[in-house]
């Protein structure tokens, strides 16, 4: 009975001090809300919440809520006006304000914050739009355009202003005829949940595990999931898995253009 009592003291101290991580998980748009016509989130909060989910659910990473963030950001003025500028700034020029990160980092005991930014590019215009402005947009002129979602993932480490990784990602927003547009709401709602299950399915995942192997090393193997999605509505069609470029159909759309990034030091 004594030994059975030890081993079980011992496998609760080892639960007890397993070492995990705190990570601040932050959309540039975490201040936006609801600005859309179609009254979605903005993806890269759709992405932060499913990077939110993934580290929770694992004991590596834990990461507060959107809504603690949000909390934390209206009960401190200074600190919501100086994230909202740091934010425009990183979304417009990628430049990264570390004193504002490392106040936010602070409020949830966390050294590090990564960043989730998404835009679309057109190859008319040099300007960067949010996904909704440009459905909105495609939908009222009925004009179409080879529309790449780009997103960004930043990982940084706000006690040494450091970049710790950083990652891009893109992805063909036409569907196979070359349109992008909504032009009824069950349209509109079926482009949402595709991008919902890309975000779930793909690229929070891909992301999520690089950050993890930035603290735990070896811990995973950073690829895509190989399981089968079909998402709702027939408005896009994506490969779950990584295929090689030759097995591609010509009539499918472009697959996730991933890049792990580069890790810039190690822990």
């Amino acid at each position: 009975m004594r030994f059975i009592l030890i081993i079980f003291c011992v496998f609760i101290s080892a639960k007890a001090y397993a070492l995990t991580y705190n990570v601040v998980v932050l959309p540039a748009d975490i201040l936006r809300v609801c600005e859309n016509y179609y009254c979605y989130p903005e993806v890269s909060e759709i992405i932060s919440n499913d990077l939110i989910s993934y580290f929770n659910s694992s004991d590596k990473i834990k990461s507060p809520s959107l809504q603690e963030i949000r909390r934390i950001l209206a009960q401190n003025p200074s600190l919501k006006s100086a994230v909202k500028s740091s934010m425009d700034k990183f979304s417009s020029r990628g430049n990264v304000d570390f004193q504002s990160m490392k106040q936010l980092a602070r409020m949830f005991s966390a050294n590090s914050v990564l960043l989730i930014s998404n835009s679309v590019a057109t190859e008319n215009s040099s300007r960067n739009r949010s996904v909704w402005e440009i459905l909105e947009l495609s939908s009222a002129l009925n004009i179409s355009y080879p529309y790449t979602m780009e997103t960004d993932a930043v990982l940084l480490d706000t006690v040494n202003d450091l970049v710790m990784w950083r990652g891009g990602y893109s992805k063909i927003l036409n569907s196979s005829d070359g349109s992008f547009i909504a032009q009824k709401a069950s349209q509109s709602y079926a482009k949402y949940a595709y991008l919902q299950a890309y975000s779930k399915d793909i690229l929070s995942k891909t992301i999520g595990q690089n950050v993890v192997l930035r603290f735990f090393p070896k811990s995973v193997t950073p690829v895509l999931n190989t399981k089968e999605i079909k998402p709702s509505g027939n408005y896009f069609r994506y490969e779950s898995s990584n295929p090689s470029a030759g097995k591609l159909d010509d009539k499918l759309e472009e697959p996730l253009e991933h890049d792990y990034g580069e890790m810039i030091y190690g822990i």
